[in-house]
């Protein structure tokens, strides 16, 4: 999630010496081709949010970005349509793009496939830096097939001044009695506003996301048995999202829904369990709301985990430029000036050991820049949420985990919502749809493991 709007004042950074040291020892050097080189990076949701990461290129990096086009496409409006537009490509034998931006849900299809290039050489000088998570993400079965973007853990978002009002203390909210028992203080404290928001259909990242907080917990094992029946943690998932639904304390809406967004700015929802990249959204979601929001990862009884693991960067194994397209990835992500710049622009935070302290310190110090409008210092996250805003996702990221996603995951989750929305509207008891989870996914997808 990247946005922007920040002006590039706060761009202008001066380099403390041992970030430009740190910096300057990850650089591989990557051998130069005669003349200009091309390369075209696929993305979801529009080509405007991938620029400030070329242009970020081109200014931190002007030797090198000299000699490269960048094209940026934007083939789907969200990270499914990427993985459906790259399986066409690849069926239909097109020149595929040299960068693909994925979640990590959908890298064991395309990995299994032989579809992605082995990175493993090229990230070497790297690894030693990654913080344990975005190591995580940066591979699958032990190979190194990504650059990792985004580590995206489990972020509680509340209103402090209403949960305050309603006598609720979010670290006091432990166990999923808990949490619905303080959904009922705050309704009846605030009658026409709501702790959480699920609509009809719950948005496709509760399920995995809840699923994530258990790590033995996987829909199929390598021999192509599916868990869904013996693994009780499914008939839990679906029992919270019902309760949610159906308690009439939750906001009537899913997320990105038409009424989702009006209804943060009208305070008709007051909080909110999602992932760190809503810092980016929150504040220009509601931009009169500054400094009346606050951050912790989520409950106990499902804080581990992350939001589809994170987002990522591939590469295929046909791709014409894999080093040139890999320098400018590795320049954006994997080192600290590039990494601390990502930051500032988007709210993304560092997945760098050596850039945390650089993050920290810049965030508590972190005044208004000369230059910015009062609508663009309204809606930056430091200013917004405060500036200790990134210790509770750091925080998260203690707890973070990705889940064993298999090369069927789409598909799987596809038949989850479909089976879980027919038991919370009351047309399927939880032993029925449970069951037809697993023969669904038994006679429709078969072995994940060989597609």
């Amino acid at each position: 999630m990247s946005s922007n709007t920040t002006p590039k004042s706060l761009f202008a950074l001066p380099r403390r010496q041992a970030l430009g040291l740190a910096g300057a020892a990850l650089l591989p050097k990557i051998a130069s081709a005669q003349g200009r080189q091309k390369i075209t990076v696929w993305t979801w949701g529009g080509v405007e949010r991938f620029k400030g990461r070329v242009e970020a290129f081109q200014r931190l990096y002007p030797a090198e970005a000299a000699s490269v086009d960048i094209e940026i496409a934007s083939p789907g409006k969200n990270d499914a349509e990427i993985y459906q537009a790259f399986r066409l490509a690849l069926a239909s034998g097109n020149q595929l793009p040299d960068l693909v931006q994925m979640n990590y849900i959908g890298l064991p299809e395309f990995a299994e496939a032989g579809a992605l290039a082995d990175l493993g050489a090229l990230m070497k000088p790297f690894d030693a830096d990654l913080v344990d998570g975005a190591r995580k993400l940066s591979s699958y079965n032990g190979t190194t097939l990504a650059v990792p973007m985004q580590m995206k853990g489990k972020v509680w978002f509340y209103r402090c001044d209403l949960f305050e009002a309603a006598g609720i203390d979010p670290k006091a909210v432990t166990t999923f009695d808990d949490y619905m028992a303080a959904a009922r203080r705050y309704r009846d404290k605030h009658p026409t506003s709501s702790m959480m928001n699920i609509g009809r259909t719950p948005i496709h990242w509760w399920y995995f996301m809840m699923l994530s907080h258990w790590p033995q917990t996987r829909v199929a094992d390598r021999n192509g048995q599916f868990r869904v029946l013996s693994d009780p943690n499914f008939a839990t998932v679906m029992d919270w999202l019902k309760t949610f639904r159906t308690s009439g304390l939750a906001f009537d809406t899913d997320d990105f829904e038409p009424a989702w967004q009006p209804a943060f700015a009208e305070g008709a929802i007051g909080g909110t369990l999602l992932s760190n990249w809503m810092t980016d959204f929150l504040p220009k979601f509601a931009p009169t709301q500054g400094g009346r929001w606050g951050l912790a990862p989520w409950p106990a009884f499902n804080r581990n985990g992350s939001e589809a693991g994170g987002s990522v960067m591939v590469i295929p194994a046909t791709a014409r430029n894999k080093e040139v397209a890999f320098n400018f990835a590795s320049r954006i992500f994997l080192t600290p000036q590039g990494s601390i710049d990502e930051w500032l622009r988007t709210g993304n935070p560092t997945i760098l050991r050596s850039a945390r302290g650089e993050m920290l310190d810049r965030s508590a110090a972190m005044t208004r820049p000369a230059g910015i409008t009062d609508a663009q210092w309204a809606i930056t996250p430091v200013n917004f949420f405060g500036k200790d805003f990134l210790r509770p996702i750091l925080e998260s990221y203690e707890h973070f985990n990705v889940f064993p996603y298999d090369p069927t995951a789409q598909a799987e989750l596809d038949i989850m919502r479909r089976e879980t929305e027919a038991y919370i509207a009351g047309g399927k008891t939880r032993e029925q749809a449970l069951q037809a989870m697993q023969t669904s996914m038994t006679t429709r997808i078969g072995n994940p493991y060989r597609q």
